[in-house]
Protein backbone atom coordinates (compact mmCIF):
# COMPACT_ATOMS: atom_id res chain seq x y z
CA UNK A 1 0.00 0.00 0.00
CA UNK A 2 1.66 3.18 -0.96
CA UNK A 3 1.59 6.95 1.45
CA UNK A 4 -1.14 8.19 -0.60
CA UNK A 5 -3.10 5.12 -0.40
CA UNK A 6 -2.84 4.78 3.31
CA UNK A 7 -3.40 8.41 3.65
CA UNK A 8 -6.27 8.61 1.48
CA UNK A 9 -8.26 5.36 3.93
CA UNK A 10 -7.46 7.06 7.01
CA UNK A 11 -9.21 10.79 6.30
CA UNK A 12 -11.77 9.04 4.89
CA UNK A 13 -12.26 6.79 7.90
CA UNK A 14 -11.58 10.19 10.61
CA UNK A 15 -14.11 11.81 8.15
CA UNK A 16 -16.59 9.07 9.62
CA UNK A 17 -15.52 9.04 13.15
CA UNK A 18 -16.30 13.05 12.89
CA UNK A 19 -19.73 12.59 11.89
CA UNK A 20 -22.15 14.14 14.66
CA UNK A 21 -24.73 11.48 14.24
CA UNK A 22 -22.25 8.15 14.74
CA UNK A 23 -23.65 5.55 17.21
CA UNK A 24 -22.37 2.45 18.44
CA UNK A 25 -23.41 0.25 16.18
CA UNK A 26 -21.68 2.79 13.44
CA UNK A 27 -18.43 2.89 15.15
CA UNK A 28 -18.53 -1.00 15.21
CA UNK A 29 -19.61 -1.46 11.92
CA UNK A 30 -16.44 1.47 11.23
CA UNK A 31 -14.30 -1.30 13.36
CA UNK A 32 -15.15 -4.21 12.27
CA UNK A 33 -14.46 -2.96 8.27
CA UNK A 34 -11.41 -1.53 9.52
CA UNK A 35 -9.95 -4.95 10.91
CA UNK A 36 -10.94 -6.62 7.81
CA UNK A 37 -9.56 -4.38 5.58
CA UNK A 38 -6.08 -4.33 7.64
CA UNK A 39 -5.97 -8.01 8.16
CA UNK A 40 -7.07 -9.42 4.63
CA UNK A 41 -4.29 -6.93 3.38
CA UNK A 42 -1.31 -8.83 5.29
CA UNK A 43 -1.86 -11.32 3.19
CA UNK A 44 -3.25 -10.75 -0.18
CA UNK A 45 -4.03 -14.59 -1.39
CA UNK A 46 -6.08 -15.33 1.90
CA UNK A 47 -9.52 -14.30 0.71
CA UNK A 48 -11.23 -16.61 3.14
CA UNK A 49 -13.57 -14.08 5.99
CA UNK A 50 -12.80 -16.78 8.58
CA UNK A 51 -9.12 -16.94 8.20
CA UNK A 52 -9.37 -13.60 8.23
CA UNK A 53 -11.26 -13.36 11.80
CA UNK A 54 -9.03 -16.20 12.82
CA UNK A 55 -5.60 -13.46 12.41
CA UNK A 56 -7.94 -10.62 13.80
CA UNK A 57 -8.75 -13.06 16.72
CA UNK A 58 -5.34 -14.29 17.51
CA UNK A 59 -3.82 -10.54 17.21
CA UNK A 60 -6.53 -9.49 20.06
CA UNK A 61 -5.66 -12.57 22.50
CA UNK A 62 -1.42 -10.99 21.64
CA UNK A 63 -2.69 -7.71 22.87
CA UNK A 64 -4.45 -8.40 25.88
CA UNK A 65 -1.68 -11.20 26.55
CA UNK A 66 1.01 -7.72 26.66
CA UNK A 67 -1.65 -5.47 28.52
CA UNK A 68 -1.69 -8.23 31.54
CA UNK A 69 2.08 -9.21 31.59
Amino acid sequence: MTKEKHDEIMTNIMKQLDQDGLDLGDGIALWHSLGMFLFSHLDKENTDTSKIYKEMKNYLIEMENMKTK
